[in-house]
């Protein structure tokens, strides 16, 4: 019996154990679909679709790279399969914000972001949760769009081998006991019988990532050596060409190939149907949205009086089998989407531009009317910022007390008559072109992600201070504060079967005995917004109203996380014991 053969053996029982643990736990089952970081500028939506048998679990993922458009029109594809045997973690788009602006990174290359756990930009926050779902695979399927044409010897200059194109890589043929090269043949033979241009063929490829002398060290960096090395899983990238125009062929490559390495790795798949055409023109189909009342198209006008605040209301999202990524740009802050953010138009902009998974659907002008907002009479500026989506008006030398975790949006300084600089000291807003202007970006307040040397002392108990600066040139500098406490995680509130609400103490490292059965998490609290809280049950996420199951032989390991950042701050044990249901506190 060949490696490979008795490791999908060995992933297949290990898979079946498991799934006998989620049926044990009847609220843990089934297919189900979550978004992590709702509300901030890099939502994650991760759909995991669990077969009528059991098998492994193997995560695919497409979008990390936004101008790589196969691979998570691929992979949200993906997620209208039916799965017969096995399971499959699907995150379409892993990185939203390049998708939106059809590049390939923002701040940094997120697939260069696994070789160590980071703590500076979004990239690295999206990347703990996409580490905490490879933790519960068995093998991983990382799908790409590369440039021209990979082939293992020079030809041209769209066929050599530093273009990626048209393969499927591999970081070595052989892992331990994982035999990548075996599997990833198989598929070439299958697939590439069915590719008539020998041109377009697939071909294999090994980094040769764990070589020392390899000529692609920057793939110890990816999530597919990050896969292989510290989870022991097979791991490959399925790569199609940017060099192919047709993308509704490529798609199709894609998922086939897909199709069958899920095959191979114990997972049986039946694929949905689409048309090229469909593929081509799904992003133009149905997307409507509407700003202070009215529909953007192309030859609307947007009326906006200076200091009104943006009502931005999705009216259609799109095919709902595509599910692109909607984003509204202002044109004087490309990048920021107002879908995601506040935004009151304290200074003028020309246009707002409407995309669908980074292509325009529409653009519009703005008329402004009406007078700016007059300053306040003692000629103290006034900071006009968003907090967790709701206006906040600082004055000049005040402090603002947030916790961690928190979103603010620095908007601009009421009754302003001219373009601002703001500059909140030791966050970076743009990494390569860092003017000082901060106005507009998304800040997530985390004191270990801004520059150290400006953090101040606080007289607030356990906080942290930053200044935020003025400094618009020819106009004298003005200063606020913001306090950043840390958050504490008080209780949590669960509902029993008979719907009467549970006070929980929270405990870190803790563990609480609750009489055998199935209960409800209703919410968990702290000193700060519980919007700004996720929890998690076992290796799932947990929804407010969502229930799960206590019983003396599966204990439920519960972890509450910062919602912004996934951040762990500390989980309790919940077991079944004889506890009377009258001892536990009760909020009815």
């Amino acid at each position: 019996m060949s490696s490979l053969r008795k490791h999908t053996l060995f992933i297949i029982f290990s898979a079946l154990s498991l799934s006998l643990l989620f049926c044990a736990s009847p609220a843990l089952a089934g297919s189900w679909e979550h978004s992590f970081f709702s509300g901030t500028q890099y939502p994650l939506k991760v759909v995991y679709l669990q077969g009528e048998l059991p098998g492994p679990t193997i995560m695919v993922q497409g979008g990390i790279q936004g101008d790589e458009t196969s691979g998570f029109i691929t992979a949200q594809l993906l997620t209208q399969a039916k799965v017969t045997r096995g399971n499959i973690i699907i995150l379409p788009r892993a990185n939203v914000p390049s998708i939106n602006l059809r590049k390939r990174q923002i701040n940094v290359d997120m697939n260069r972001r696994f070789d160590q756990n980071y703590n500076r930009f979004y990239e690295d926050r999206v990347a703990r949760v996409i580490r905490f779902l490879l933790a519960q695979s068995d093998a991983f399927i990382h799908l790409h769009e590369g440039s021209g044409f990979y082939n293992p010897t020079y030809v041209d200059n769209l066929r050599n081998p530093n273009r990626y194109g048209q393969s499927i890589i591999v970081d070595t043929l052989v892992f331990d006991k994982i035999d990548l090269a075996h599997t990833v043949n198989s598929v070439l033979n299958e697939l590439n019988g069915k590719i008539h241009s020998r041109d377009y063929q697939f071909k294999l490829f090994n980094t040769k990532t764990f070589d020392q002398g390899t000529d692609y060290p920057e793939m110890r960096k990816s999530l597919t050596c990050y896969a292989l090395s510290e989870h022991g899983i097979p791991a490959m990238a399925v790569e199609v060409s940017k060099s192919i125009r047709q993308i509704g062929w490529k798609v199709h490559q894609q998922l086939a190939a897909t199709i069958m390495l899920l095959q191979r790795l114990g997972v049986s798949v039946t694929p949905p149907e689409f048309t090229d055409e469909d593929v081509r023109l799904y992003a133009h189909r149905g997307v409507k949205v509407r700003v202070n009342g009215r529909l953007l198209t192309d030859s609307s006008i947007i009326n906006l009086a200076p200091g009104a605040t943006l009502a931005v209301e999705q009216v259609s999202t799109g095919p709902r089998e595509f599910a692109p990524e909607l984003a509204l740009f202002a044109s004087d802050r490309k990048g920021v989407n107002l879908i995601q953010a506040r935004r009151m138009a304290l200074t003028p902009f020309a246009e707002l531009e409407l995309r669908s998974d980074g292509k325009r659907v529409a653009k519009t002008g703005v008329h402004w009317t009406g007078a700016q907002p007059e300053s306040p009479g003692d000629g103290k500026p006034v900071f006009v910022c968003w907090l967790n989506g709701n206006p906040v008006f600082v004055r000049e030398g005040e402090v603002l007390n947030t916790v961690l975790g928190d979103q603010l949006i620095l908007e601009g300084i009421w009754g302003s008559k001219g373009e601002e600089i703001v500059n909140f000291k030791g966050f970076v807003a743009i990494p390569w072109a860092n003017n000082g202007q901060d106005l507009g970006w998304e800040i997530i307040l985390d004191p270990g992600n801004f520059i150290s040397k400006y953090s101040l002392d606080s007289d607030r108990s356990g906080a942290t201070r930053f200044r935020v600066v003025r400094e618009t040139p020819g106009i004298p500098a003005a200063t606020f504060y913001v306090d950043i406490a840390p958050r504490t995680v008080h209780a949590l509130r669960l509902a029993d079967e008979r719907g009467q609400s549970l006070l929980i103490p929270w405990t870190s490292g803790g563990s609480y005995r609750l009489p055998k059965g199935r209960y409800v998490f209703e919410a968990a609290w702290s000193n700060g917004p519980a919007d700004k809280l996720v929890a998690t049950a076992g290796n799932m996420p947990l929804e407010a109203g969502q229930p799960f199951s206590v019983d003396f032989e599966a204990p439920l390991e519960l972890t509450v996380r910062q919602a912004t950042t996934f951040g762990e701050l500390g989980s309790m044990t919940f077991t079944a014991g004889s506890l009377a249901r009258a001892s536990v506190p009760s909020l009815n």
